[in-house]
């Protein structure tokens, strides 16, 4: 610890990278709030809201990678930070996609899709939390991840459940057309069940 911040005493640390996470986690919660109003309103304030995040969220993105570049310090390893920023964007934009997808099929939300997403955006909210405890308070962090896995967990179940009903239909073009947008939910579950780790392993290493 001591050479640590003789280190960032002779080159301080210019891009504040915590404080870049903690937008983009934010505006990844953000996105996905709007996506579950959309499921229930319809209306394209909570549609266009997504965007909004979504672009939001890339602008921090960019930003960001632009940075570990020029950073001589990083406050966490440099793969990390460009892993969980990686991992963010796509969780968010398998969200958007989601949200897509249902406009082009023409497929209206049912208990299956409203259920996995509820917990997606549980999910994407405990993570948020994480990124901005992550400085002062990593124990935290870490009882996090136990509920973050959690809601990866429930949504397989939904996502199973969802398919059996789906295979038992005898609508194939309508099961078809859900199950590409279950796919798109359950990515972004598992790309934020991937990026949950990274953020574990950091919370490792400074433990």
């Amino acid at each position: 610890m001591e050479k640590r911040n003789i280190i960032d005493r002779i080159f301080p640390i210019k891009y504040h990278f915590h404080r870049m996470l903690i937008m983009q986690a934010q505006s990844n919660a953000l996105g996905v709030m709007a996506l579950c109003n959309w499921l229930k309103s319809g209306s394209e304030e909570d549609s266009e809201a997504v965007t909004k995040h979504v672009k939001e969220a890339d602008e921090t993105r960019m930003e960001m990678e632009k940075n570990l570049t020029e950073a001589f310090v990083t406050p966490y390893d440099r793969g990390d930070i460009y892993s969980i920023s990686v991992g963010m964007n796509r969780v968010l934009k398998y969200a958007q996609s989601t949200l897509v997808s249902m406009k082009a099929f023409d497929v209206n939300a049912n208990d299956t899709i409203i259920d996995m997403v509820e917990q997606l955006n549980l999910g994407v909210e405990v993570f948020a939390e994480a990124i901005g405890d992550l400085k002062k308070n990593h124990n935290k962090s870490e009882d996090a991840v136990v509920k973050m896995r959690e809601t990866h967990q429930k949504i397989e179940g939904f996502y199973i459940e969802g398919m059996s009903s789906l295979f038992l239909g005898g609508d194939s073009m309508d099961a078809l057309k859900k199950r590409e947008v279950y796919h798109h939910i359950k990515d972004a579950s598992t790309n934020l069940e991937e990026t949950v780790d990274v953020l574990h392993r950091i919370i490792v290493r400074l433990t």
